[in-house]
Order: C-alpha cells, then sequence, then structure tokens
C-alpha cells in the first residue's frame, strides 16, 4: 500500500465538494439483433450533456480481462488496491446491516464489527437426509418470515466460547458474525454448492489452517439444521466466510469528510468499512433530498444505484434500457447542484447478454471546471473509448477526482 501513503503524504484540505455517481454494472455490449449496447439505445439526454462537457474514459475495476466483484470494485474505485484486499463478503452484509439479534433481542441500528469477528453471508436452504441441496433458497420465504426464522435461531443456538449475532435479510438472505478467540485473519471456502443435487461443501481454510474457525461454521450449520429440523427451509448454506481487513479511513488518507447514499446494505457496508458516514435513504427520492439536506456536512458523496446491474443479471435488455432513463432523469437532478467534480461510472459491467459480470471497461466521465473535456457528446460505451481520460485502473480514479478538487500537494521539488 505504498501508493496509498504516498497520496496521504501529498493530501490537503479544501472547500471542494466531489460526487461519485456509481451506476452498478453499467457496461454493457451490443444486442445480437440491433448490433447496439442498452446505453446506445436509451434516452439519456442529462447524461449525454455531461458528456459534451467532461473527460471521458472507461475504468478497468481489477485488471485487463478480469471480471471484478461487487466489493473490490468499489474498493478500488475509493482509491484503494482491491487486488491486495481479501474482502469477504460476509464483512459487507454486517457492516450493511440495521438489525441485529443477539440471544433472542433484536437491536435496531449498525453493529460495531470487530477485527476477530468471523462472518458470512448466509441462504436459507432445504437439504435431504445425506446434506444433498433440494432448494438453495429455502422455498423462498418471504422477509417476514426470515426474521422469524433469524428470532428462533439466535434464541434456540449457543455455542461454547463465542458470541452469535444474526442478522435478517431479505427472503432467503441473512448474515451472520462469532465473536471469540483465535479468528483474527480466519478466511473459509464457501459451503454453497452453488447447484441443487450436490451435497453441502465443507468450509475449508483459505491460506493457513484454521482449525477453530472451521469447527465453529459447521458446528453452526450443526445446529441451524438441528432447530429447523424437516421444515423447509431446514438448513443454511454460508459464503465469503472471513474476517474484515484493517484499511485506513478515507478521512485519515484524503482528508475529506465522506457520505454514502446508497440503499442497498452491502453498499454501505463497503462505505462503512472505509469509514464513510452513512445517510439512510430507501430510494432515489430520498438520496436527493438527503444529499441537499447534508450537502455542508460532507466533502465526498458517494452515490450508488443499484438497478441496472439486477437487470443486467436478468439478461432484461429492454429493463435495463428502460432503467438507464430513470437513472438519466435522477442524475441530472444531482448534477444540478454545486459540485466542484462529479464522475459517473460503475463498479464493474454486466451486460445483459452475459447476465453475469464481465471483464469489459467501464465507461466514466469526469468533470471539473478544469477537466480537459473532448468530443465525446454521448455516454456509452463506445464514444467514451475515445476520450480524453482513456482507460485507466479504477483505483486510480479517486486519486483523478482528488486532484481536479484542488486536494493534492504538488509532490516533489
Amino acid at each position: 500500500m505504498k501508493t496509498l501513503e504516498r497520496l496521504r503524504a501529498l493530501a490537503r484540505d479544501a472547500e471542494s465538494k466531489i460526487l461519485l455517481y456509481v451506476i452498478d454494472g453499467v457496461g454493457g455490449l451490443p444486442h445480437p439483433e440491433t448490433g447496439k449496447t442498452e446505453l446506445e439505445v436509451a434516452a439519456t439526454p442529462n447524461l449525454d450533456a455531461f458528456a459534451l462537457k467532461s473527460a471521458t474514459g472507461r475504468t478497468q475495476p481489477a485488471g485487463v480481462g478480469v471480471a471484478s466483484g461487487s466489493g473490490p470494485g468499489h474498493l478500488a474505485l475509493f482509491g484503494y488496491p482491491n487486488l491486495e484486499i481479501d474482502l469477504p463478503r460476509g464483512v459487507l452484509e454486517v457492516l450493511g446491516a440495521t438489525k441485529v439479534y443477539h440471544n433472542g433481542e433484536a437491536t435496531e441500528g449498525t453493529f460495531e464489527l470487530r477485527a476477530t469477528d468471523l462472518t458470512a453471508r448466509g441462504n436459507f436452504a432445504t437439504v435431504n437426509e445425506k446434506l444433498i441441496v433440494t432448494d438453495r433458497r429455502g422455498g423462498y420465504p418471504t422477509t417476514e418470515q426470515n426474521e422469524a426464522l433469524i428470532q428462533r435461531l439466535s434464541s434456540e443456538i449457543r455455542i461454547d466460547g463465542v458470541e452469535l449475532f444474526f442478522f435478517p435479510g431479505k427472503q432467503h438472505r441473512f448474515a451472520i458474525a462469532m465473536r471469540g478467540e483465535g479468528l483474527r485473519g480466519a478466511r473459509l471456502t464457501d459451503t454453497d454448492p452453488q447447484q441443487t443435487g450436490l451435497e453441502v461443501r465443507p468450509p475449508k481454510p483459505i491460506g493457513e489452517e484454521r482449525p477453530r474457525a472451521v469447527a465453529l461454521i459447521k458446528e453452526l450449520m450443526s445446529k441451524v439444521h438441528d432447530v429447523l429440523g424437516t421444515s423447509e427451509p431446514n438448513y443454511c448454506l454460508l459464503r465469503g466466510i472471513g474476517t474484515a481487513p484493517d484499511l485506513p479511513s478515507l478521512e485519515a488518507l484524503y482528508r475529506i469528510r465522506a457520505g454514502a447514499f446508497a440503499v442497498y446494505p452491502m453498499y454501505r457496508g463497503v462505505a462503512r468499512l472505509v469509514g464513510m458516514e452513512i445517510i439512510a435513504t430507501d430510494d432515489r427520492a430520498a438520496q436527493i433530498e438527503q444529499i441537499k439536506r447534508h450537502f455542508d456536512d460532507f466533502d465526498f458523496f458517494f452515490v450508488h444505484i443499484k438497478e441496472p446491474d439486477a437487470w443486467g443479471h436478468k439478461g432484461d435488455f429492454d429493463g435495463r434500457v428502460s432503467e438507464m432513463e430513470k437513472v438519466d432523469e435522477h442524475f441530472g437532478a444531482l448534477a444540478a447542484l454545486p459540485f466542484d467534480v462529479i464522475a459517473v461510472t460503475g463498479d464493474h459491467s454486466t451486460p445483459t447478454v452475459i447476465g453475469d459480470h464481465s471483464h469489459h471497461p467501464v465507461p466514466t466521465m469526469v468533470w471539473s471546471k478544469n477537466c480537459l473535456n473532448d468530443e465525446v457528446a454521448t455516454y456509452t460505451e463506445r464514444s467514451v473509448a475515445t476520450g480524453t481520460l482513456g482507460t485507466i485502473a479504477a483505483r486510480d480514479l479517486m486519486a483523478y477526482l482528488l486532484a481536479e478538487a484542488g486536494r493534492f500537494n504538488k509532490f516533489g521539488a
């Protein structure tokens, strides 16, 4: 992390304000019939007008040829060397949760995760007597049923030597945290076989041996099975099992007060991991309202838009086109606020023709009063490829934004 230390030494205070507008999974590919991408089909007058006055280009979230997960993709956008950081999904889910059950009692609010807490993201599931998975989502319980299950597990399960924390989620999803000795730095493989008809995978250490962590995860899964019995769901599958990395905050690195305006828990989680203050927002209208309300409170505003990624995973080209037109309206409202630097990008590409994250570069635009704008007049994958920003590593974007905002001193004499 030598580059971070160098940037920390250059950082200085300023009055400027930065908006990082992240459209999850925004990059697409041509439709096989029309030859056009979703961005090329969608009517996005605000994004196109912004392109005309911006430096445009592309970002690579995890290097050439590598498809990035959402967690690493966001770490890169915040300026961290994501390829050097192991970031378990369980950590993000726990950090982003707003309700926790401990010994059967619920507490509202964020959870203060410790570096020694072992976390995991869970799915309620159904297995047969041989632990063969018959339903990876446990009959799709409702969110209300999910919370009832979580309360029951929290009330009935005890494991010697550790405290258990359960975090309800939507439908079949939840998260857990274990607090005890000997868990710092643990990282385990997923127990989810990723398809039905296969046996639950035993957790195994990634890297050095972690017998205590392995034993605790096995005991937890067994006790969940004992409590739920033969009902549906009757088991849990765990993914992203591990402890949190130790990262310096954005304020410590860049001397900025950062606020996160994200609707979904995971993205609140990655923002909390780097020290952002989470401002509660339930939808896009609330994002606009809260940013206006807190405009004087922050130097850096992280806005996350999830839905384009969801349409990408569904493989719904037309749905994503329609969604991008709604995103355009939302962006227009925020771009009208008196920010000094505005960036539009994504954490990775999720083309509908693939239906998953892909390695393709992410279309990106940056505006400031001193930016070198280009002749690009539309926000599309092909048009921005010719822009003055070029194709850069996503982890370098943050430094570029800070420089445009006048927040770096000169390097060297």
